[in-house]
């Protein structure tokens, strides 16, 4: 199934970043990619050459100059790449903040770990930043308009980035093929537990279906290849 707001990929872009983010999230174990796309369309509108008025940022991620640099590159050199280039950088950047705070159990633990790191993990009544600092200035979040940003108030800025009709459940399950995959398993496995009661009951049974539950089997291994 295509990901989120892949049709806002440049068509002949389309299918190498699409295999690319189901890589990133695949190989750093976040469970829906789906939610990496969320993030970049949050950040950039998915838009490799984003720059915020208000600083530095940059790009996808909108990178500040400092974390480019951490990168062994430069918010300069980032505008110049188009979105699958910069991808490679977003992979770095994410693997290393999983590295220092832990794996994100949904989408916003992820925008966290992109937005505001030290928020990972954080109450939802924790203030991020205060009016008056270049936080506050860069970021028009704080809809209560109460002075400071909340972690509440950041997951509702992610909610509003959703496509019209998306699920917001979405944001805290993994993908629909995983999901797929366990109701699969439960399903396959309370079967099983069934037909062994029976069975046991009448093994003279048994051999008439024992093919069918081999190609039952079968035909079940491929769906998870």
């Amino acid at each position: 199934m295509s990901l989120v707001y892949i049709e806002k990929i440049p068509s002949n872009l389309r299918t190498a970043f699409e295999n690319t983010v189901k890589a990133i999230c695949s190989d750093l174990g976040i469970k829906n990619p789906d939610w990496l796309m969320i993030v970049m369309w949050a950040e950039s509108r998915l838009n490799p050459q984003a720059r915020n008025p208000k600083g530095t940022a940059t790009g996808l991620i909108q990178f500040l100059e400092s974390t480019a640099k951490d990168l062994g590159t430069s918010t300069a050199a980032l505008y110049k790449m188009n979105h699958v280039q910069q991808l490679p950088y977003v992979r770095e950047y994410l693997k290393r903040r999983i590295k220092e705070r832990g794996v994100p159990k949904d989408a916003y633990q992820l925008y966290f770990l992109v937005h505001f790191p030290i928020a990972f993990g954080k109450a939802d009544n924790t203030v991020l930043y205060s009016k008056g600092t270049s936080a506050y200035n860069s970021n028009p979040l704080d809809y209560n308009a109460d002075g400071v940003v909340t972690v509440a108030e950041v997951k509702l800025f992610l909610n509003k980035a959703l496509p019209v009709g998306y699920d917001k459940i979405n944001l805290t399950t993994g993908s629909i093929s995983s999901q797929t995959g366990r109701a699969l398993l439960w399903i396959i496995g309370i079967c099983f537990f069934v037909a062994t009661g029976y069975f046991i009951v009448r093994p003279d049974s048994w051999q008439a279906v024992k093919a069918l539950i081999k190609d039952f089997i079968k035909q079940t291994i491929k769906v998870f290849k």
